[in-house]
Order: structure tokens, then sequence, then C-alpha cells
């Protein structure tokens, strides 16, 4: 624009301003000025820098913007202020140290880390188990901080640019020598550029030897298991426990090792039983020490004071069983005497009826005697020790010892799976296995005491204070146990597990124990009872027919006078003393009430009445009558009646009993539990067998063969006594043989 108007109103009059003619002229030229400014228009720039450049370069610094505000937007206001702001950082001197550090324990000790703080290093002495690991580390300007334990020194490794690290372990004169027992002092500090950071009073703990002792002296369980139990403890946890059994008349021979189950792991003290199946072993019946030996996680182990005692063996009644086990007892004593063995094998091969004609056991014999004879070798007396064993524990209980055996194999399997952490569908696996091996014992058990039971023998009754158990409960535990090892509480489960194992060992089978707890309803006295009956009834019989055989050899004409003696009979009981036909027509509606009282408890134990018994009761109703009627010789007839109906009866009840106690799983394996070590034996303490039968060394106790062919012929017996026409001395010489069973 013409005179620069923008510019000229910056202008200022330079001349005399009491000049006032130049002060007028001067306004005037201004508002000129801004008269033409007030018409000014902006219009488009016309930058020249497109001919500068003509390719366009510059929309790279765009480019760059963009990208720095697309980077920077979420921290563009401390970019911004670092940019605009000066700072004065390197002339204010640095932050102190800072220190950070802790003692981790070994993981077998299952402690917490200890954390050391700066602020309380003058407060009590840090105490840290012997091997335990000091980490520390430093962060601030300065050099390389230098770590001191004791005597011994240490630098700091550099990680970054004034960061320090070090690792340490303190081991302390307890894992130099592990039999210290007391503390090691020592003073931990840390130092940097000449000045002590931090420094602490370390006590360092030494890791003692476990300690082991019996609670109570080693004893034998119901089925002859070694029952040990013991108290340990440790500083940190123990990890095994082991017994050490010598021979007291060899203590020279390796000695046998068993390895005893812990509740849980690294527990620092641990109250257990262990159990332990040692009646296959050759030692078996022997005088041994046994010595029990702890052991923690270092491998410091510490020993008990041996304990005497005799290793349970298996109390064999069959005699060919017996025999096995003292040969095989004769070659543990006597290893290089093989021919008394050799000859004693070859006389039981001889008599194979002697057990059953059991050709297995008769190749085992043979077997075992040709195996002596012609194998020198010293591992063939172990292997036919093992053999001997396995043919003496067929003859003597058959499938009853096979299901023992793997009950116990699999208990250890479970025990051991749990203590080791196995995986739940491991430990799932062998319960379901342990379930099906309980069931088979004692489905062995009960099938035992039938056979036991068909030849004659009764079981035992409950001693006092003795407990008893189903097998349902039984299971109820083991289901129990899963459950607690699915939720993880595996030393619950294991303590359980421990419990049942326990009444297992202690188990005797029982299947009627729980056929009527109240008086008068337990079966055997209901065929004692029934047995009193049929004597009874024999009774009875035998008069009737005595006074039939009498009336037959009189005459027809001492009839008559018979007749005056009955009427004088008659005569004489209207006085007050009834004749003999009066009396037993009583005696016999007693036996017939008694009868119908037995009927009617049956009826309740068994839901269901044997028929023959019904037809005895009708019968002795007629036997009544007709001694009512002074007919003697019509009373003969039913009263041999209802006695065979009695022995029918009688028969039908134990197949009853038998079938009750076979015909449902519920009712197997019922059993007594909690017998006492000691339980068996009488005040003499002399121990008795089954069947209450004394066990007594030396005493040739009758084989199962034998015991059946006394109960057949007891039966023989009886059926003949229930024949009236056989001659009054045979009659009188089986009832002498009937007294004697």
């Amino acid at each position: 624009m013409a005179h620069r108007p923008l510019a000229a109103l910056d202008d200022r009059m330079a001349t005399n301003q009491r000049d006032s003619a130049g002060v007028a002229l001067w306004a005037a030229h201004r508002r000129r000025l801004l008269a033409e400014a007030a018409a000014l228009k902006l219009k488009l720039p016309r930058p020249g820098l497109a001919k500068a450049d003509p390719i366009a370069l510059r929309l790279a610094v765009l480019l760059l913007l963009l990208i720095a505000l697309a980077g920077g937007h979420g921290d563009w206001r401390p970019r911004l202020e670092a940019a605009m702001l000066p700072r004065f950082a390197a002339l204010i001197p640095g932050p102190p140290a800072r220190l950070d550090a802790w003692i981790n324990p070994p993981a077998y000790t299952a402690l917490p880390p200890l954390f050391l703080a700066a602020d309380k290093a003058a407060e009590a002495a840090i105490r840290a188990p012997a091997g335990s690991t000091l980490l520390a580390q430093v962060q601030g300007s300065g050099g390389a901080p230098r770590l001191r334990v004791g005597a011994e020194q240490a630098d700091f490794a550099a990680v970054t640019p004034g960061v320090y690290k070090i690792t340490h372990v303190l081991s302390g004169q307890s894992v130099a020598a592990p039999a210290a027992t007391a503390a090691t002092d020592n003073s931990l500090a840390i130092l940097q550029d000449g000045r002590t950071l931090a420094q602490w009073a370390l006590e360092i703990l030494p890791d003692n030897p476990p300690t082991v002792e019996f609670i109570s002296p080693p004893s034998r369980t119901e089925r002859a298991v070694l029952r040990l139990e013991y108290g340990a403890a440790d500083d940190y946890g123990l990890t095994g426990i082991a017994a050490e059994i010598r021979r007291i008349d060899r203590p020279e021979d390796a000695p046998l090792e068993i390895g005893l189950l812990l509740p849980a792991e690294a527990l620092r003290q641990a109250e257990s039983a262990s159990f332990h199946d040692l009646t296959p072993h050759p030692w078996a019946g022997l005088a041994v020490t046994i010595r029990l030996i702890a052991t923690d996680a270092l491998g410091q182990t510490g020993q008990s004071d041996p304990v005497r005692t005799v290793l349970p063996e298996r109390i064999f009644n069959h005699p060919v069983a017996r025999a096995l086990v003292e040969l095989r007892k004769q070659l543990t004593l006597a290893p290089d005497q093989r021919m008394p063995v050799i000859r004693g094998l070859s006389a039981l091969g001889q008599h194979p009826e002697h057990f059953f004609y059991d050709l297995v056991a008769g190749l085992a014999i043979r077997m075992a005697e040709r195996r002596l004879l012609y194998d020198r070798s010293d591992e063939a007396v172990g292997q036919v020790q093992s053999l001997m064993w396995d043919t003496a524990l067929r003859i003597e209980e058959g499938e009853v010892a096979i299901a023992e055996r793997d009950l116990r194999e699999i208990q250890e399997a479970l025990m051991r799976a749990l203590a080791e952490g196995a995986s739940e569908e491991e430990i799932n696996r062998l319960i379901d296995q342990l379930r099906e091996a309980m069931d088979r014992y004692l489905e062995a058990l009960a099938e035992q005491l039938q056979e036991q039971m068909a030849q004659g023998a009764e079981p035992q009754p409950l001693p006092p204070g003795a407990q008893t158990i189903e097998s349902d409960e039984l299971r109820q535990m083991l289901e129990r146990a899963r459950e607690l090892a699915q939720s993880g509480a595996r030393d619950a489960a294991r303590e359980l597990l421990a419990q049942l194992r326990n009444m297992l060992e202690n188990l005797r089978a029982n299947p009627l124990a729980q056929m009527g707890q109240g008086e008068g309803e337990n079966p055997w006295e209901m065929m004692r009872d029934m047995e009193e009956l049929m004597r009874q009834q024999q009774e009875l019989l035998d008069r009737s027919y005595e006074r039939a055989q009498q009336g037959e050899q009189r005459s027809q004409g001492e009839r008559g006078s018979q007749g005056e003696g009955q009427g004088d009979a008659r005569m004489r009981g209207e006085g007050g003393r009834p004749n003999a036909n009066q009396r037993d027509a009583r005696l016999q509606e007693e036996v017939r009430r008694r009868l119908g009282e037995m009927m009617r408890r049956l009826g309740d134990m068994l839901g269901d009445i044997p028929r023959p018994l019904g037809r005895a009761e009708q019968a002795m109703r007629d036997a009544r009558d007709a001694l009512g009627q002074e007919r003697p010789v019509e009373a003969i007839d039913p009263q041999s009646r209802a006695l065979d109906q009695l022995q029918q009866g009688m028969q039908s009840m134990a197949d009853k009993f038998m079938e009750r106690m076979g015909q449902s799983q519920e009712q197997r394996g019922n059993g007594q539990v909690g017998m006492e070590p000691g339980f068996g034996r009488d005040p003499l303490g002399r121990r008795t067998g089954e069947n209450g039968l004394e066990a007594l060394e030396g005493v040739e106790l009758p084989s199962q063969m034998e015991l059946r062919r006394a109960r057949e012929i007891l039966n023989e017996l009886r059926r003949r006594r229930g024949e009236r026409e056989r001659p009054p001395l045979e009659l009188d010489y089986i009832d002498r043989l009937l007294r004697q069973f």
C-alpha cells in the first residue's frame, strides 16, 4: 500500500510539541493513515517454497510430526516439560544404597523364608538351619559390596550398573560335623565402600540325627502277623523307618531289613504301628533281636535299643502241613543236613491219603524231595523252603491263605502309593483292587468256617469285651478312605486305612454273630436244644417199647389180670399217684410244647420253619393221645415218626443256617475284632487251637479228614438208634457210644 500506513502508524512527531500548526498537521496525517488502514484486506499467501522444493521434501517434516503425535500422545506432558524445563539432578547427591536380604531354609525343613530387615539388625539373633541359602541385593551408587559371614568373605556380583547380588550357603559346622549338637554363632554383615550397610547376629542351627524307640514290645496279631509299634522324632521331618532283624543264634548272618510305613510325609514326630507277615520267612519261630532305624532328609540315622523276641509263626493244625513246616525249620537251623529232611518228605509223599489225595500237594512234596537230593547249591535250600511253605498253606487253609496274602500285598501297595503321592487314578485303582481282595478274603473266611461246621466244629464263642463288625462297615471305611484321598486329605486316608488293616489283621470269621443276639437265639444253642428234645423223645419211645414188649409176652389169661392191675393203677391214679402211661403222656405234651416254642423262635430267626418239625409236632400229639388213653402200643409208631422227623428237622435247620451264611455277601465276613496279641491262651499260658482244641507242641490234633469221618459215624449211630427193631443189646451199645460223643 502507498506510504505504508501500518508502519507509519508507529511514527512519532519529531518537531516541537508546542508548535500548534505542526501538531494539527500531524493529527491530520494520522487520520488519513487510519482511514487507509481501515480499508486493509488480507489476501491468500503465496509462498515461494514450492519454487525452492519442486519434489515436496517438505512433506517429510509433516510426516515426522504426525509420527511424534501418535507415539507420544499418552505422555506428552512429561515429554514437553523435559524439553522445555532445565534439570539440575547432576548437581544433587544420589540416594543412599538400598539393601534387600533374606534367608531360604532347605526345602526339607518346610520352614518359611526369613527376611533380614536392616533397621532391626541390632535385635535378637537370626536363627537359621544349617544349609540355608542367603540371598542379598544392593541398589545404589558406590562400589561392589562385600558379604562377611564369620571368617568367610565373598564379593557381590554386578547385575546392572548400580545393582549387585549374591547367593551364599550358610553351611556352618553342623554340615561338616553332623554329630554337633550346639548351634554355631556367626556374625553376618554387608559392607560397601568401607562402611557397614547392615549387620546381624546369626545362629546356625544344626540338623540333629533322628530318634526312634519301641512304644510297646513286638507282638503278634490274631493272624500271626508281627506288630511293631514305634515312636520317632526328628528336627525337620522323618523320611523313613526300618526294622533290622538279626538271629540270636547266628548274629553274624546278614540281617533281615523291612521298611515301616510312616503315617505321613516329613513328620517331625510319629507314633504308629506297622504290620508285617513274616510267617513265610525261614526265620519264623526263631529267637531274634529287632532294632529300629530312623532316617532323615540328610541321610542321618538314629537307632533304638535292640529288643529280643520270637518271630511269629503260623500254627498249623493239619498233621501234614505241620510236618512240612517242621522240616522247613530243620533246613533253616541246619541247611547242610539234608538227608533227614529228604527222608521226611519221602515219608509224607508215600501217604497221599493224609492230604486228601491232592495232586498238586503230592507233586510239590516229591519235587522238594528231588530238588534237595540232586541240587547241592545253596539257592536250592531257599527255593525248596518256599515251595514247602506254599504246600503247607494249601493243605492247611486252601484259598484263605492265598486271599490273605493278596490282601496284604494290595494294602502295602496302597499305603506306599499314598505316601509317595501317586495320581488319583492310581489311588482309585488300588482301592478298587483292595475292595475286591477284601471281599475275596471275607468270603474265603466264611467258606472255611462253613467247611468246619459241616465237619462238626462249632465257632468259638465271642470272648468278653470282643467287638463285632460287619463287612458293610469295612466297605464303608474303605469308601471313606477313597473320599479322603480324593479330597486331598491323604494323611487322614492313610490313618483310616491303617485302622482298617489293624481290624483285618485281628479278624476272625463269625458269620452267625448277628443271627440273634438275644438270650436263647444263638443257633448253636438251638441245635443243642434240638438234640435235647431228640434225647427226651428217644427215652419216651424206649419206655413205650418196653411196655409193649411186656404186654406181648403175657398170655391171654394174664391180660385179664393185667387189666385188673391197670384198674388198680387207675385207682391209685385217682388217689393222686398217676400211672406210667399218664406220666409219659404229660412228658410227651411237655416235649411237644418245647418243640412248638422252638419252631416259633426258628420262624423269627429264619423266616421259615422246617416242615419235618411240623410233622414231628403232629406225631407227638398222636403219641400223647395214645398214652393218655392207656394204649402204649399205639404210641410207638407216632413216637418213632416224631423222632425221625426231629432228625430230619435238625438236618434242615443246619442246612438253613448254612444257606443263611452264604446267601448274600452282606452276611459274609462278620467277625470279631480287637483281639489282644496274647488272647487265645488259657490261664496257664497254653495256646488253644481252632475248634476248641489245644494246639500244644507235641500234641497230635485230628485232621480235617478225621473230623469229617467222625461226623459221618455220629450220624450213622443216630440213624441206627432210631431203628427200634434192633436188639436191646445193640441199642445199649449204641447209647454208650453216643454218650461218648
